[in-house]
């Protein structure tokens, strides 16, 4: 299968260095990073070793099977651009962090995922696979196909253990969620996951987790969010979150996308604004 990956900073990075053992994978992305790549390879340490010589672009250039996009939330509408130049009906898989990417794609064949994997990208070139995680992929509509049965037996071939849900739009719900009870935290303090396995750093969480769990709710979805949560942090304790390299690197964070559908709550009101105060100094 010919996937590209677009997007390919940290998490992209690592899903395609795992994907190409069995697939030609493309890698869009930009900046050194491209450079890198193009020049030396895509280097990947941690739980997954190796330098991995992959296709590189900037850009979509069509004729690929699946699309892969690990694009920041806020840039989905850019990457749809790209992609709409070159698009010929080809199925678009989403990781992205946040709610409402599904509903960007509409004008697309579009396949929801979910994966917790940890990944740190650690200098142009260079990332690190910092935890494993469970992925989940399914059609959106909540259809078993045989084309995601396909693909999740391909990536689990490739190493990257994946499951075939019928409640995938539910689990993105689930996984904006955990994320909000853990990037915001972890972008404020300055710490890896592993640390909010603090004891009072936990009962902050758990705060953030019962909100999320009440906002979930409402929408008919039951889950321990606070739990779940605690669970990630354990598989993913040496990972930096995306919010705190965002933040580290002084770029724009999903911050909306991730805790402002919670943002009724008061804990995940106070995380909120305190992200955005880090954004703007």
């Amino acid at each position: 299968m010919r996937v590209a990956i677009f997007g390919a900073g940290a998490l992209g990075s690592v899903i395609g260095a795992l994907l190409s053992r069995r697939n030609e994978v493309l890698l869009i992305t930009r900046g050194e990073h491209l450079k890198s790549i193009r020049e030396n390879g895509l280097k990947v340490t941690g739980i997954t070793e190796g330098i991995f010589h992959l296709e590189a672009e900037s850009y979509y250039p069509g004729g690929y099977d699946l699309i892969i996009l690990t694009v920041k939330a806020y840039d989905t509408e850019e990457a749809i651009e790209n992609i709409k130049r070159e698009y010929k009906g080809e199925a678009i898989m989403t990781f992205q962090n946040g709610v409402g990417i599904v509903d960007m794609l509409s004008n697309f064949d579009v396949i929801p995922g979910v994966t917790t994997h940890g990944a740190t990208l650690i200098s142009p070139g260079v990332v690190r696979h910092a935890g494993y995680g469970d992925t989940y992929i399914g059609e959106k509509n909540g259809e078993i196909s045989e084309r995601v049965l396909m693909i999740a037996r391909n990536f689990t071939e490739c190493g990257l253990k994946t499951e075939v849900v019928n409640d995938i739009m539910e689990r993105r719900w689930i996984k904006a969620a955990i994320n909000a009870c853990i990037n915001p935290l972890t972008a404020v303090l300055g710490v890896k996951n592993g640390r909010l396995l603090n004891e009072n750093l936990r009962e902050i969480m758990k705060g953030i987790g019962e909100e999320c769990s009440i906002a979930l709710k409402k929408r008919g979805i039951d889950a321990d969010v606070y739990a779940l949560a605690l669970e990630v942090v354990e598989k993913t304790k040496e990972n930096k979150s995306s919010m705190l390299q965002d933040i580290l690197l002084g770029r724009r964070t999903e911050v909306d996308y991730i805790v402002g559908p919670f943002i009724d709550g008061k804990c995940n009101r106070m995380m909120y604004n305190l992200v955005k105060f880090l954004e703007e100094n």
